[in-house]
C-alpha cells in the first residue's frame, strides 16, 4: 500500500493517511513514542446515509482513542453517488479490515485486540461487512475470508433495512420532508435509498441470517456486539436494534451481547466525544474496555 502523506503530528501522536485501494484511503492515529507497545486497536467507520460523511469529519475519533491508549483507524469508503451498490461500501470496509489486520502492528497496534465502531450508516456497513465475512459470502467476485473482531460495536444503527412497498414509502417521505427549508439534505438521501436499494438485495443482515438454522454458526466475527442506541433517536429510531440481536441469539453459538441505551439523540455519542464531554468520554470508554 502507499502512504500518501503526513497529516499531523500533535504532541505525542501522529494521523499519517494511507491508501488502503484504489478507490479510497484511511487515517491512522498512533503515538511515535510508544510505537514498541502492542496496543488495542479501534476502527471507526463514519456514517452519512450512504452518501455523505467523510474520515476528516469524524476525526475526533481517532484522535480520542489514540490519545485513550488504543491505535486507531478512521476510514473512508465509496459513498453514493460515486457507486449505486452497498457491496462496493462493504468490499471498501473488508479492505480497511484487512489492511489493519495486516498493518497495524507497524504502528503499534495488536490486530488479536481489534474494536469495531460504526455510527449510523457506518454501523449498518460495520456490520454487514463481519457478517459476510464470517459467512464467506462473495462480494464483487471476492470471496470474503473471515476475520476475528474482539469487539463490534454499532452505534445508533439500522440493521434490518425496509423494502418493497414500506421502501418506496420512506423513500416519498424523505423526498416530502426534503422539501422543508433547512432539511433540503433529506432528498439526497432518498436519493441514494433509491439508487442503492430498489430492486436490489444483499444489503440486509437481519435477513441473511434468517436463511440459517438455529445455533448453526459457531461464530460471526466478533467475541462480542454491543449495540447502542438512543431513546430521542429521530433518524434510527430506538429498537432497531432488536431483530439482529435476535437473530444473534438464534443463529449464533460463541457470541457475547450486550445493549446499551441512552437518553439522547442521533449522535449522542459522538457529540459527546467531539465536545470532549467526561460522563459520555467515559461512557464509550466503559463499553470498548469491557472486552478486556
Amino acid at each position: 500500500m502507499t502512504i500518501l502523506f503526513i497529516i499531523l503530528k500533535k504532541d505525542s501522536y501522529i494521523d499519517k493517511t494511507v491508501n488502503y485501494s484504489d478507490a479510497s484511503d484511511l487515517d491512522v492515529y498512533y503515538d511515535e513514542a510508544t510505537i514498541i507497545q502492542k496496543k488495542p486497536v479501534v476502527m471507526h467507520v463514519h456514517g452519512g446515509s450512504w452518501c455523505e460523511g467523510s474520515k476528516d469529519k469524524e476525526g475526533f475519533m481517532g484522535e480520542f482513542f489514540q490519545k485513550n491508549g488504543f491505535v486507531s483507524v478512521v476510514v473512508n469508503y465509496r459513498l453514493y453517488p460515486e457507486t449505486e451498490y452497498i457491496d462496493d461500501m462493504v468490499e471498501d470496509i473488508y479492505k480497511t479490515i484487512q489492511w489493519t489486520l495486516n498493518n497495524i502492528a507497524i504502528y503499534g497496534g495488536d490486530a488479536s485486540q481489534f474494536t469495531l465502531i460504526g455510527h449510523s450508516a457506518g454501523a449498518h456497513l460495520a456490520t454487514l461487512t463481519t457478517v459476510k465475512a464470517a459467512l464467506g459470502m462473495e462480494v464483487n467476485g471476492i470471496t470474503l475470508k473471515p476475520f476475528h473482531l474482539k469487539h463490534l460495536i454499532p452505534l445508533n444503527g439500522r440493521h434490518e433495512i425496509e423494502e418493497g412497498d414500506e421502501l418506496l414509502a420512506s423513500i416519498a417521505q424523505l423526498r416530502q420532508l426534503g422539501n422543508i427549508p433547512g432539511l433540503s439534505f433529506l432528498a439526497n438521501y432518498a436519493e441514494a435509498r433509491e439508487h442503492l436499494l430498489v430492486g436490489k438485495s444483499g444489503y440486509d443482515q437481519v435477513k441473511i441470517l434468517k436463511q440459517y438454522g438455529d445455533k448453526s454458526i459457531e461464530f460471526l466475527g466478533a467475541e462480542k456486539y454491543t449495540f447502542v442506541e438512543c431513546d430521542e433517536d429521530t433518524v434510527d429510531p430506538m429498537g432497531l436494534s432488536d431483530p439482529m440481536i435476535a437473530q444473534l441469539e438464534r443463529t449464533v453459538v460463541n457470541v457475547s451481547i450486550d445493549h446499551r441505551i441512552y437518553h439522547g439523540g442521533h449522535t449522542y455519542i459522538l457529540d459527546g466525544i467531539e465536545n470532549h464531554d467526561a460522563e459520555i468520554e467515559n461512557e464509550l470508554l466503559d463499553i470498548v474496555n469491557s472486552v478486556y
